[in-house]
């Protein structure tokens, strides 16, 4: 019995192992993987699940015995890409799940430059594959694609022709853009783009401005920055502005103009004659009017940021402009095929203004005003109004030496000197009064920045500034007047002042393009400011103020590029002053959104701070003064700016619009007041708030240029009452017109601006009683360009005020007690008709 137990045992273990060995065998040779698996299944019960179609084009050839039937699938599938899983008892045999691939990333980085000097082009605008960007100050750009590396490319800068061009990723490309006005003899390029005179709508309260025309326009070729300036929307014209600028209503001093990355600080432009900034020594003029981003502080109101020329590194220049007014020149001087030297001087040789003795410009009139309500107040006296013709003086000079490697890599040193004097003297006599006043102001200006720009490896910018700035103004004023001739003394005054603002700063700027989308933009800065004030009116103390000011500052902002040229930008400004232990906050947001091909809509927002700014100092009889003063945080607060600014454009390929929106709400005004009875000095806290729209229109036709400007536009204030009224520089309507006819060698030029007037209060206690001049002005012009061999120039003659309009400057009124009764009211004479003759030449 024991027997059979063990030889069934025996029977069923050899059984089992035999079963448990099965082998798995397969011989094929170049044929289809679905017929072999068919044949599989037959032969071995397998339970498979496969796609007929898709396994019938692959050929394997596998042959061999195989243990278990994963080895086997294994072998069959080895070298296609399929894959199975067991399900239960089925084998599912399937395509291969391919891993995602990280994107490659491409990189492109270069400098545009121009064509004729090989000047770095800055702030040109560049679009690659449908994404936008700036270059800096270089005119180095970098960008980041993933996944495709063909780079379409369109770059433009003002002024020069449209660059469309394609490359592969790499680094540190040249993309040449060619000037479309040049020196040379006439040639014709067709079938190419010309960016004109402005450009403005690419991104909010931006405007871009084309300096080559300005030859072409009307006016003082020592002033041509200014010309164009003038004619565009939001920035003032009517008044003629002598020191300073005024842009979308904001005050005298809370605009800033930036030359080469030092403050100017403004000398005096009577008469629209002349300019701080040298016209020939200017590149690029960049203007943002409000909303501007994290990279710009400093102030409350506009920027206009200019930057200087380089100089010629391929051959020796000389620049020449002579007027009937100025002498100007510019040498340009190669040092080495990558470095140069930059030298130009101007000097007046000519009074810009006739010496003649007061002019009466008519009978005795009524002016009723009260103290401080604005230029030339009177308490209901008879005024008498003179016009007086000072005299002028000014020269000025700029050295700059600059070098660049073959990287983009940029290093300049840039120095600016001027200085100008104005007086006059007034003497009138007749049977009530003898007059005798006189009045000098002497402004004294230094500047100067040592920059080096770095282009890193991989296209990622940074850049490091050292920068100092200085103005220096003296007023000195002396008046008596006797009761008629050879009379007793009725009154008499003198009065001192002595402004002196400084500036020092050390910035750092920090551009990586992190990704497709993202560049990050960082910087710092350590700003020291000084303000000198000494101001005395007959003997007493009349303002007073020694401050000195330092701060650190640090921004970031995150540059978001989209599809479709959707361009967002968000970071925050944070200062740091010293003397407050106090951390001003000022974020920053802005968008740019394409809405079609030829239609964009811009917007931004944003908190501004300025902790040095012109304060009103009013006298006993109503004179506005304007000076500088630093901020205390409480005598004179940090002024702080909130501004919303949006707008639309249309691009067409010769027309452009561009209509766009502001409001400004600013605290922290400070006022001095002397109170004409005691004769006290008080300072007050004012807010203040301006508000309105821009509308530009410009069309291009056959190489002719024509375009209109219009704002409307509002600016209140609010010191000692609860209620807003006007402010000194508030205009509800300017309107420009311009237009260049372009009939080579000839270009013809005219522009017309008209202002609706400032208010001129007549009374203290009704805010609606004032009187209001409105401003007309007319200028043309006619240039011939003509070259030889050797030499190449213009001549242009000018005539500013063609119809003699007469204008009211604004803030030059000045108010001279008479007697009891009697007030005398001296405005500075606006331009008058005033031919102009230049010859440019250019060896």
């Amino acid at each position: 019995m024991k027997r059979k137990i063990v030889v069934v045992i025996f029977i069923l273990l050899a059984f089992g192992t035999s079963a448990f060995a099965q082998k798995y065998e397969v011989n094929a040779q170049d044929m289809a993987l679905n017929h072999v698996l068919i044949g599989l299944r037959d032969k071995y019960n397998f339970h498979l699940s496969f796609n007929d179609n898709a396994l019938a084009q692959y050929q394997v050839s596998v042959s061999g015995s195989f243990d278990t039937p994963e080895d086997l699938f294994d072998a069959l599938l080895n070298s296609i890409p399929f894959s199975y899983r067991k399900r239960g008892n089925v084998f599912l045999i399937l395509p291969e799940e391919k891993k995602p691939e990280t994107p490659k990333a491409f990189s492109l980085s270069g400098q545009v430059l121009e064509a004729i000097t090989h000047e770095p082009l800055p702030y040109s605008n560049v679009l690659i594959n449908d994404h936008g960007l700036a270059t800096d100050l270089k005119g180095s750009f970098r960008y980041i694609s993933s996944g495709d590396s063909i780079f379409r490319i369109r770059i433009s800068h003002l002024g020069h022709y449209i660059l469309d061009t394609i490359c592969g990723p790499g680094n540190n490309y040249r993309f040449i853009l060619t000037p479309s006005s040049i020196g040379l003899k006439e040639i014709v390029v067709a079938n190419k783009v010309v960016e004109k005179a402005t450009q403005i709508g690419d991104a909010p309260g931006v405007m871009r401005l084309n300096h080559q025309i300005v030859q072409f326009l009307p006016g003082n070729d020592d002033n041509s920055v200014f010309n164009l300036l003038r004619l565009q929307p939001g920035v003032l014209a009517a008044g003629e502005q002598s020191n300073g600028l005024i842009i979308w209503g904001s005050y005298e001093g809370h605009s800033q103009v930036l030359f080469d990355g030092f403050t100017l600080w403004g000398l005096k432009n009577f008469n629209d004659n002349i300019s701080a900034v040298n016209p020939l020594v200017v590149k690029d003029v960049q203007v943002l009017k409000g909303g501007y981003d994290a990279r710009y502080g400093e102030r409350v109101g506009g920027i206009v940021n200019i930057a200087g020329k380089n100089g010629s590194t391929y051959k020796p220049g000389l620049n020449l402009a002579l007027n009937n007014v100025t002498a100007n020149g510019m040498l340009e001087v190669p040092l080495s095929k990558k470095s140069s030297i930059l030298l130009a001087f101007r000097q007046t040789y000519y009074n810009l203004y006739n010496p003649d003795d007061v002019e009466y410009t008519g009978t005795t009139t009524t002016t009723t005003g009260g103290q401080g309500m604005g230029p030339g107040g009177g308490q209901g006296q008879n005024s008498i109004n003179v016009n007086i013709r000072p005299d002028y003086t000014f020269h000025d000079a700029n050295i700059r030496f600059s070098t660049r490697s073959d990287n983009g890599d940029l290093f300049y040193i840039s120095l600016l000197g001027g200085e100008d004097q104005f007086k006059y003297t007034l003497n009138r006599t007749n049977a009530q009064f003898d007059i005798s006043k006189s009045t000098q102001e002497d402004n004294r200006q230094l500047g100067g920045a040592v920059y080096y720009g770095k282009t890193w490896n991989k296209g990622n910018a940074s850049s490091i500034t050292i920068d100092y700035s200085n103005l220096d103004n003296k007023v000195r004023s002396n008046y008596q007047n006797r009761f008629g001739p050879g009379r007793g003394l009725a009154s008499w005054s003198n009065s001192n002042t002595d402004n002196q603002v400084s500036q020092f700063s050390l910035k750092n700027t920090n551009r990586f393009a992190i990704s497709k989308q993202h560049t990050l933009e960082t910087g710092f800065g350590l700003i020291a400011e000084q303000v000198k004030l000494v101001s005395d009116t007959t003997e007493i103390n009349f303002a007073s103020q020694e401050a000195d000011l330092q701060r650190l500052n640090f921004y970031a902002q995150d540059h978001i590029a989209l599809p479709g040229n959707i361009q967002f930008k968000g970071g925050f400004r944070f200062d740091l002053p010293f003397d407050q232990q106090k951390l001003f906050i000022q974020p920053r947001i802005s968008a740019s959104i394409p809405i079609s091909q030829s239609v964009k809509f811009n917007a931004a927002w944003g908190i501004y701070n300025q902790f040095i700014s012109k304060s009103t100092v009013i006298d006993a009889v109503g004179n506005y003064q304007y000076l500088w003063f630093g901020s205390d945080g409480t005598d004179v607060p940090v002024l702080k700016a909130i501004h919303y600014v949006s707008g639309w454009s249309f691009h067409g390929k010769s027309f452009l619009a561009s209509l766009e929106g502001y409001y400004k709400d600013i605290s922290g005004l400070t006022q001095f007041r002397t109170n004409p009875e005691t004769g006290v000095q008080t300072h007050i806290h004012g807010k203040g708030r301006s508000y309105g729209v821009d509308l530009f229109l410009k069309k291009d036709f056959h190489g002719h240029s024509v375009w209109l400007s219009y704002s409307l536009g509002k600016a209140e204030e609010k010191f000692l009452t609860t209620e807003y009224q006007r402010a000194p520089q508030d205009q509800r309507h300017e309107l420009k017109l311009a237009g260049i006819i372009n009939l080579k060698p000839f270009y013809l030029s005219a522009n017309y601006v008209y202002g609706s007037g400032f208010p001129l209060y007549t009374d203290s206690t009704d805010p609606n009683s004032y009187t209001e001049p409105d401003y007309q002005r007319t200028d043309v012009s006619a240039t011939w360009r003509f070259s030889t061999s050797k030499l190449r120039g213009e001549i242009a003659f000018s005539i500013l005020n063609l119809f003699d309009n007469y204008n009211i400057k604004y803030s030059t009124f000045e108010t001279v007690p008479l007697d009891d009764t009697n007030t005398l009211r001296i405005n500075t004479e606006s331009v008058p008709f005033s031919p102009r003759l230049s010859l440019r030449l250019t060896l």
